[in-house]
């Protein structure tokens, strides 16, 4: 797409933009992850954001006098994208986590407020140096298979993931420096020739889920036939379609954190995949859903104060929606033309724009709610095309022939930029507008998910959205470490002694406080080296039908279901 180099076509596409998500266009106005894989409600941009009161509008998982004692009916939820796989040990993407935190059941979980609670483990502990763990196992767990769960069964997972050598799933880097596990009875010693001081966190993230040894060992396909002993069984999986879920009626050890710990309330739970924003939308407006994730920005508001929607928001921790840059591929190979494109790009303009007030501009590769966020690296850009302008031009990049795109020494400024409509399509026309005012070319092409990774893991790109939901600064290392560069997701391609050290300290430091200054230096190196383009945090925003009850995020900010209630 080519664009001339003039505020004025930008200010003609962003009316456009806007005229064209009001009218409920197939082409919303120019969101994100993934699973991969995340407190507190998101503060409006402006005045004509809808009112974030829970009081008011959006779903309060605090309100137990409204929900039944009963289960019944079908919940049915419209994702944006369908899972790769649902083998916890393959798990990256957000809908992946959505889907296996429902299937699986992890040795602890977090509250809403982020305390460590038991799971699957009732006791655990930790040696001083943070290389020991015990865990005591509950003894009535049964795999949906009728298996029962033992320490075995775990020991056989925690085996099988530090054994897995291939592949970009975030359970076996979990496991970095694993030496083994031995079991007494229902107790579970686990060893690592290095400290892990976020391994307990870790531990309570679907990926981590324990799977049947049973049903790993009669053959079936973990990715496709997961056997958990989660509080939902997985039925059936047309692809490209839906999932369907029945109630696990013999499930006993759930999340009492959130004030139901018997079986779901449903009888069975539906999951849409949704990739077109539009058709999420009329599924939902016509009832056919009863969630939807990543609505369409410029219809809540009347759909909520209509009394038609609940709102429910949350700004998750992690990282935020931003773009990686690539420094192997010229031109993005220049740290100065890396620099141009974060200073062309006006973020508040842009989340304004695209998604009314729901999302917050982000200025760094770590959400402000995350632990170890650094301010100094949110306070190293701010948004200033003319600055950009004078950037790319005394580096020699100049618009010789009139036709809005920069050459230098013969070559056109082009960037190659693989989008995702199901995560970007609220804002990637929006940003190509951006880079295209300042004298870029920019070849947007849009794909799937695993599309995208292809594209970005053989290094043919420029630019490739990245978002993570964690509570853990320690995702930084999955994307931004070199050793994650030819087989994970280090999409920037750059190679870095000192930020790599940076990223090895901090993973084996058990101090809090010099755990968090070794991840801001890293993100201070992330932000002076132009590696990221940071766009707006990844606030969850889902739409409910107004009936609905007893629905709760998580820590992190994913979905919680089993509480929901579709019926007074």
């Amino acid at each position: 797409m080519r664009m001339r180099r003039t505020r004025t076509a930008l200010a003609v596409l962003l009316a456009l933009t806007l005229l064209a998500a009001a009218c409920g266009s197939d082409d919303p106005a120019p969101d994100d992850a993934e699973d991969a894989e995340e407190a507190t409600d998101p503060e409006p941009a402006d005045d004509d954001a809808p009112d974030p009161d829970p009081s008011e509008d959006e779903a309060d998982p605090d309100e137990e006098e409204d929900r039944p004692t009963v289960a019944g009916g079908t919940l049915t939820v419209g994702l944006s994208s369908e899972p790769v796989s649902l083998d916890p040990g393959d798990g990256l993407f957000i809908a992946e986590h959505q889907v296996l935190m429902h299937v699986f059941d992890t040795l602890l979980r977090l509250t809403p407020d982020g305390a460590l609670v038991p799971g699957l483990a009732t006791e655990w502990s930790a040696n001083d140096e943070g290389t020991s763990f015990a865990f005591t196992l509950r003894d009535d767990v049964i795999f949906h298979d009728g298996t029962p769960l033992d320490a075995e069964a775990v020991i056989a997972q925690f085996d099988r993931l530090a054994a897995t050598t291939d592949g970009a799933g975030v359970a076996p880097g979990v496991l970095a420096g694993y030496e083994g596990a031995s079991a007494e009875g229902n107790t579970i010693e686990v060893t690592f020739s290095d400290a892990k001081p976020e391994l307990l966190r870790d531990l309570t993230r679907a990926w981590m889920g324990i799977p049947s040894p049973a049903a790993m060992a009669d053959g079936a396909d973990p990715s496709r036939q997961p056997v958990g002993s989660g509080p939902f069984v997985l039925e059936q999986w047309d692809a490209q379609d839906r999932m369907v879920l029945r109630r696990n009626d013999d499930y006993a050890w759930g999340a009492v954190e959130f004030g139901h710990d018997g079986p779901p309330l449903v009888d069975e739970l539906i999951i849409r995949f949704l990739p077109d924003p539009s058709s999420r939308m009329a599924a939902f407006e016509t009832g056919e859903i009863d969630i939807v994730e990543e609505p369409q920005f410029l219809q809540v508001e009347g759909l909520v104060e209509s009394g038609r929607a609940q709102l429910a928001s949350f700004q998750a921790p992690g990282m935020p929606t931003h773009m990686m840059l690539n420094t192997d591929n010229p031109p993005t190979d220049d740290p100065v033309v890396r620099e141009a494109m974060i200073l062309a790009v006006d973020t508040a303009e842009l989340v304004a724009t695209a998604f009314a007030g729901l999302q917050s501009p982000a200025s760094n590769v770590l959400s402000p709610t995350t632990f170890g966020f650094s301010p100094e690296a949110a306070a190293t850009y701010a948004p200033d095309p003319a600055a950009a302008t004078a950037l790319l031009e005394e580096a020699g990049w100049v618009d010789e022939d009139g036709d809005g795109v920069r050459e230098k020494d013969g070559q056109r400024l082009t960037l190659e930029y693989p989008a995702s409509p199901d995560w970007e399509g609220a804002y990637m026309e929006l940003l190509t507008a951006y880079l295209t005012a300042a004298g870029f070319e920019v070849n947007l092409t849009q794909m799937d998910d695993a599309g995208i990774f292809e594209v970005a893991n053989a290094g043919e790109h420029h630019l490739v959205s990245m978002a993570w939901i964690s509570g853990s600064p320690s995702v930084l290392p999955i994307v931004y470490h070199s050793d994650n560069i030819e087989q994970g997701s280090a999409f920037t391609r750059f190679r870095d002694a000192e930020l790599d050290g940076l990223f090895d300290e901090a993973a084996v430091t058990v101090d809090d406080g010099q755990r968090s200054a070794l991840y801001a230096q890293a993100q201070i190196i992330i932000m002076d080296n132009a590696l990221a383009i940071p766009l707006y945090t990844l606030d969850r925003v889902l739409l409910l039908q107004p009936e609905l009850s007893g629905f709760a995020f998580d820590a992190e900010g994913y979905a919680w279901l089993p509480g929901v209630a579709v019926g007074g």
